[in-house]
């Protein structure tokens, strides 16, 4: 896989274009967050499943940091965004927020690679803000300036909303 198919499964992600993503994934794809209440996912389904809840509630927003790959894995280090638009006790990482809020979590993945697919996935949250109510398209323009040359070369920035 190169660095642009890579970030085209980030740019489909961050545009809910679920046949897209999952098109990236091995058929027996698994996705482990180190986090009780998520656990490991099973297939495409479960990854869907997962994420058509956090999605329901917010507008996730991915910022590709950094990725290092070879033929057998990628590394992956981004910032996510979440912009909520209702009013949720237990959001991610346990926030409880109002709409409007945004939460940034600094995260990086392992992907296993098989037969040119993502067959295992491994998540972990490095940390997690509660930032309140501000521009989300200012983060994420500032993540952005941060990002690795070799990624900004491939991708533009675009509104999360």
């Amino acid at each position: 896989m190169s660095l642009k198919h890579f970030l085209d499964y980030i740019k489909a992600f961050n545009a809910r274009d679920y046949k897209l993503q999952h098109s990236f994934y091995h058929k027996d794809v698994t996705l482990t967050i180190p986090d009780p209440e998520i656990g490991t996912l099973i297939g495409s389904d479960g990854i869907m499943n997962h994420y058509a809840k956090v999605h329901a509630n917010a507008k996730e927003t991915v910022v590709p940091m950094f990725v290092m790959m070879d033929e057998k894995r990628i590394f992956f280090s981004m910032e996510a965004y979440f912009y909520y638009t209702k009013a949720i006790d237990n959001a991610v990482h346990s926030h409880k927020v109002n709409p409007g809020d945004v939460i940034r979590v600094k995260v990086w993945a392992v992907y296993e690679m098989r037969g040119g697919k993502m067959a295992q996935i491994t998540c972990s949250a490095l940390s997690d803000e509660l930032l309140g109510q501000v521009n989300v398209d200012d983060l994420i323009k500032e993540s952005w300036d941060r990002a690795d040359d070799n990624v900004k070369a491939y991708w533009k920035p675009t509104s999360s909303l």
